[in-house]
């Protein structure tokens, strides 16, 4: 090993180059299409299965929902919910349990870096791999909440950029997993003990105000509820200034969970 590489390796002070995050997204891509596929029906044909049972299952029992600004069908209060909630599955499944494999099973995270490519530009160039897997299912997803009318404003538009943030915070998440589970046994809680609590108690399939008051301002406090809540707005033109504080949450989240994943994922390839 050359002394430049062995210093990337060693102490990561080296200059963050772009074109090492592009090149590790590449990577991924290129793997992705050989089997396209079979990736596809995870992204598309698992969620709108449960949006198709909402709207027209669950949705035709269930009265309207009172939101800030009105009543809306429950298929459509529900509706932006399992569109997040779906990106951020594929961010955190992908930068987990796929990191996993790449980083114990296949050992590809040591070839890759022998590009060279530093650390911060691997993880994030994993993280980024994550958000495109959480837009890709946001825009299926919300494809078809629109054409089966599932979405009342054009501001819904916004909630592909939802999508993509939502891949961003939950894919440093899943790496951080991927960096210190010692086993896929321990990595499985991630999402039985953080997905799904996640999924459910973040105002996805009801309103947070019906939950017991001691409880509320735990659910307002996971990371999901704040894009759900945005993706909720956006979906029926109720937007509010409101809005810019789980906008913050959204982005800060983002931002500190990277640093942390590259800390702990250098951690665990130099021991």
């Amino acid at each position: 090993m050359n002394e430049s590489l062995a210093e990337r390796r060693t102490t990561g002070k080296v200059d963050f180059r772009m074109r090492g995050v592009v090149g590790v997204w590449l990577r991924h891509y290129t793997a992705f299409k050989g089997g396209w596929m079979v990736e596809m029906t995870g992204i598309i044909l698992e969620p709108l299965f449960i949006l198709a049972a909402v709207a027209f299952g669950i949705g035709k029992l269930v009265g309207d929902v009172e939101i800030r600004d009105g009543g809306v069908g429950y298929a459509v209060f529900v509706a932006p919910g399992i569109v997040v909630g779906n990106a951020m599955w594929h961010a955190l499944f992908e930068c987990s349990w796929g990191a996993y494999r790449r980083l114990q099973t296949n050992r590809i995270y040591d070839s890759i870096l022998a590009a060279p490519v530093s650390m911060r530009e691997l993880a994030l160039g994993e993280i980024t791999w994550g958000a495109t897997r959480a837009l890709m299912t946001t825009a299926a997803v919300l494809a078809f909440a629109t054409v089966t009318g599932l979405v009342e404003s054009p501001w819904a538009i916004g909630i592909l950029g939802i999508g993509l943030l939502t891949g961003f915070m939950f894919g440093g998440f899943g790496l951080i997993a991927a960096a210190v589970a010692p086993s896929t046994h321990m990595l499985t809680l991630v999402f039985t003990m953080v997905g799904t609590p996640l999924f459910f108690f973040s105002g996805t399939f009801f309103p947070i105000s019906t939950l017991p008051s001691w409880v509320q301002p735990i659910a307002w406090a996971l990371p999901l509820t704040h894009p759900v809540r945005i993706a909720r707005a956006l979906s029926t033109g109720d937007l509010h200034m409101g809005l810019l504080w789980s906008l913050l949450y959204l982005i800060v989240a983002a931002l500190v969970f990277y640093p942390i994943a590259t800390r702990l994922l250098r951690r665990r390839l130099l021991v």
